[in-house]
């Protein structure tokens, strides 16, 4: 049973501020994680590459990894594309449609630094270039949060104004903030997607929910050896101690059965 791998970045750019260093990424970091994922053995693949083995059964390559961005920031473009197209590695690019030629408005309005989005003509040149498009909702909100049918048409008006823009289907779906309950997962579905990306930690398989596949998110400040821990053990948070404490944890459980 073939187990893959999503990571999740953000921002790819300086962070300029103590509060940014989780979401932004320094593209000299982001350009050595691409490089150690091929020099490591591990094989990027698409969305869509996933996406066909959890419907129709289509093998994986082992070691599968697939590069999601969350938001869609204008640095996906002027700093992401160039090193994803270096590496010859595709990529996903969840957008807050609402928010495309704007700024980071959900995330100024909690005191972080404003920041560039993507444009139309910027996101139609990546889509022509290995570089896929998902749904993100319009305005980056707490799906919970909304009443049932609110949230569903957060869900659906930015699959419309993406597919409106691009000219092709939109299916696939990040939650924001990685939040949702049952009924935002069913909307989703009944939208239209095919699968859909939350925050949980984990591997993923064949018989995960696909609109409910785990990622791995990688912090701006992530060497690589952090980022090799968490893609080893399958968690969001690093540490020189957690090996260690994994496989002293599993000797206990060995010794008390």
């Amino acid at each position: 049973m073939n187990r893959f791998i999503i990571l999740m970045y953000h921002m790819i750019n300086e962070p300029e501020t103590a509060e940014e260093i989780k979401y932004a990424c320094p593209p000299e970091t982001f350009d050595h994680h691409m490089l150690q994922l091929k020099l490591n053995g591990f094989n990027p693949v698409s969305l869509e590459q996933i996406e066909q083995h959890l419907l129709f059964n289509k093998d994986l390559p082992e070691k599968a990894v697939a590069i999601t961005l969350d938001d869609g920031f204008e640095d996906n473009y002027t700093h992401a594309f160039s090193i994803l197209a270096k590496h010859k590695i595709p990529a996903t690019i969840f957008l807050a449609s609402g928010c495309i030629e704007s700024t980071n408005l959900w995330m100024t309005q909690r005191g972080f630094p404003k920041r560039k989005m993507l444009s139309w003509q910027q996101i139609r040149e990546m889509d022509q270039h290995n570089i896929s498009f998902g749904a993100h909702t319009v305005n980056h909100v707490k799906l919970p949060e909304l009443e049932t049918k609110s949230a569903a048409h957060e869900i659906s008006a930015s699959k419309k104004e993406i597919e409106d823009n691009l000219g092709k289907i939109c299916k696939h779906f990040a939650y924001p903030y990685g939040l949702f309950n049952s009924e935002n997962r069913d909307s989703v579905a009944a939208a239209g997607f095919k699968l859909a990306c939350s925050t949980r930690s984990g591997f993923n398989n064949a018989q995960r929910d696909p609109f409910v596949l785990h990622r791995i998110e990688v912090y701006g400040n992530d060497p690589w050896w952090k980022l090799k821990q968490k893609m080893t053990f399958g968690i969001n948070d690093a540490s020189l101690f957690f090996p260690i404490k994994y496989y002293t944890s599993r000797l206990f459980s060995r010794f008390n059965q």
